[in-house]
């Protein structure tokens, strides 16, 4: 795809779709938030500031008023739903992602093309936080402890990912179908998916016990590959993935989806990994590895700022992508679709500031 096209295209998708979704009384900050960490990497929130706004302090004061701004922050998601890439068929990934002594609870949905688009971001404090007397024991680490501390005596972690999980589905209108890594299998959650009605997919550890004709089995010794199981007063599925040169180890996976077939819930797991490779983008090609805050709210808005700039360049790019099955080069030498995007992206600022010169 020409580089200009995907200024351009961008563009267009946020003056015509994302901006009328933004209440009028926050469109300024949106909009600097957009150019100042969307689809730029990130080196600090000042320098970035500085990048869209060159007098120092007017773009320290718009960058306070935006990562201070919380009610923003939460509705980014309706900006997000504008682009309604989610549907009630969709694949969601979802993994906590630490950065700095916070955590982000991300879902993201599965694209089959290497990297899941993230559509939830909720964020709080990290489960484990260096306390006093440990040697990585810092004042700031000192002060999110405390934090964190305070937090839990209102809510647990568990209790955080169900309410976020909740809202998104509130947001949505639907339960998109969900697929979990190991460390969510606890009965909170499990039930209350089961009574919402939202379909997942949890893998498990091999020694967690279920029952089964009435007798208990750790899921390493059940001899069927596909089992119908009673975990936490709930029938549910357990599949074993076949062993592979890549996969020694199988994966089990408990579900409350009884229609698909073994194979199908298997190839769904397996793209649960997608999420990990957008992590992985956003903490090093966008670089935000860098970012250390004290405030949870103020490291979700600026993740779903970057969210919304990885839709954006998944919407614009795909009429010109193939398929990853029909990508000729080798997987290993593959660059991802959001890498290729994104280096088009600068490609075209780099051009147009050249051309600028010029003229």
């Amino acid at each position: 795809m020409p580089s200009t096209d995907i200024v351009r295209e961008t563009g267009v998708l946020i003056q015509n779709k994302l901006l009328p979704s933004v209440p009028a009384r926050w469109r300024s900050q949106f909009s600097f938030g957009m150019q100042a960490f969307s689809l730029r990497p990130f080196q600090s929130a000042g320098s970035n500031a500085r990048c869209v706004v060159p007098n120092a302090n007017t773009a320290s004061t718009k960058c306070d008023r935006l990562l201070g701004n919380a009610k923003l922050g939460a509705q980014i998601g309706v900006v997000f739903d504008q682009l309604k890439l989610v549907r009630p068929g969709s694949y969601v990934n979802v993994d906590h992602s630490d950065l700095h002594g916070l955590t982000n609870l991300v879902g993201a949905m599965q694209t089959r093309n290497g990297r899941a688009i993230p559509c939830m971001v909720e964020t709080t404090y990290a489960h484990h936080i260096p306390g006093v007397g440990s040697k990585k024991s810092t004042a700031r680490t000192g002060r999110l402890r405390a934090a964190m501390m305070a937090a839990r005596k209102t809510q647990s972690f568990t209790g955080h990912t169900i309410d976020a999980l909740q809202t998104m589905a509130d947001r949505l209108g639907f339960w998109p179908r969900l697929v979990f890594d190991r460390g969510f299998g606890n009965e909170s959650l499990v039930t209350h998916l089961s009574a919402e009605g939202a379909t997942f997919y949890i893998r498990l550890k091999a020694g967690r016990y279920v029952e089964l004709d009435e007798q208990r089995f750790q899921i390493r010794q059940l001899k069927e590959a596909d089992a119908s199981v009673w975990l936490f007063g709930v029938t549910l599925r357990v599949i074993r993935s076949p062993k592979s040169r890549r996969s020694p180890e199988p994966w089990y996976i408990l579900t409350n989806d009884f229609t698909s077939s073994r194979n199908k819930i298997v190839r769904i797991y397996y793209h649960r990994f997608e999420i990990e490779e957008t992590f992985r983008d956003m903490k090093q090609l966008f670089e935000y590895k860098r970012a250390r805050f004290l405030k949870p709210t103020s490291l979700q808005t600026l993740w779903w700022l970057v969210s919304l700039g990885i839709a954006l360049l998944y919407v614009v790019t795909k009429p010109w992508r193939p398929p990853e099955h029909l990508a000729h080069s080798h997987p290993k030498k593959r660059r991802s679709w959001i890498r290729e995007a994104y280096e088009q992206l600068q490609l075209a600022y780099g051009q147009l500031l050249w051309q600028e010169g010029l003229g």
